[in-house]
């Protein structure tokens, strides 16, 4: 846990995390662009199996072990899921929230077992969120040193153009503002603050 975590109200980090789960709803949309990528599906590349989802017909999910344990993405959820007891970290998208996840292996996306799902404590919640964003962030060096910044550029100017989207921050304010997230949470500006100091309104 970073030092200053013990500063921060309940309400506060709740925030932050609702502010991280809107990135990841807007990084779910990028990883579903890097299978289709011009020279091939980049998440088997870096090395992820694909498997046919088991709850969703014509579906498929995507499965690789890191440092905290396995990593699992979905259209409908993604999540880290430690090996050694731990909660696991959850993300569940049409919710629109990230859980504490109890389960020793990842849920059927699209099927959730409530007693295995919680909210909290929230520091506990923002802990495995971390542990989460341990790999997220190692991807995203991964990606653009394979494929250049252009590629999730791209993404983003295509993510803005769909019609339900909500686009949240670019490419590097991103990765700017959850490298902070991990490392200081008690001085991290909500993104909506964040927001107006980057982009100023004239």
């Amino acid at each position: 846990m970073p030092s200053g975590i013990d500063q921060l109200q309940n309400s506060r980090l709740r925030g932050l995390i609702r502010d991280f789960t809107s990135l990841l709803t807007q990084q779910m949309y990028f990883w579903g662009r890097d299978v289709v990528h011009p020279e091939g599906n980049l998440l088997t590349l870096y090395g992820f199996d694909r498997r046919s989802s088991e709850g969703l017909n014509g579906t498929s999910c995507y499965r690789t072990q890191s440092s905290e344990g396995a990593v699992e993405l979905h259209g409908a959820c993604v999540g880290s899921y430690s090996s050694n007891f731990l909660p696991g970290f959850l993300f569940i998208r049409n919710r629109r929230r990230c859980f504490l996840y109890r389960g020793s292996e990842p849920p059927i996306p699209g099927f959730y077992a409530e007693d295995l799902l919680s909210s909290g404590p929230v520091f506990s919640l923002y802990h495995v969120s971390c542990r989460f964003l341990n790999w997220w962030l190692a991807y995203e060096e991964w990606i653009e040193s394979t494929v250049g910044s252009g590629h999730r550029e791209a993404n983003y100017r295509a993510f803005k153009k769909l019609p339900t989207s909500r686009a949240i921050l670019p490419r590097d304010e991103s990765l700017k503002w959850l490298r902070e997230y991990q490392t200081s949470p008690e001085s991290l500006r909500r993104i909506r603050e964040w927001q107006r100091t980057s982009f100023p309104t004239t």
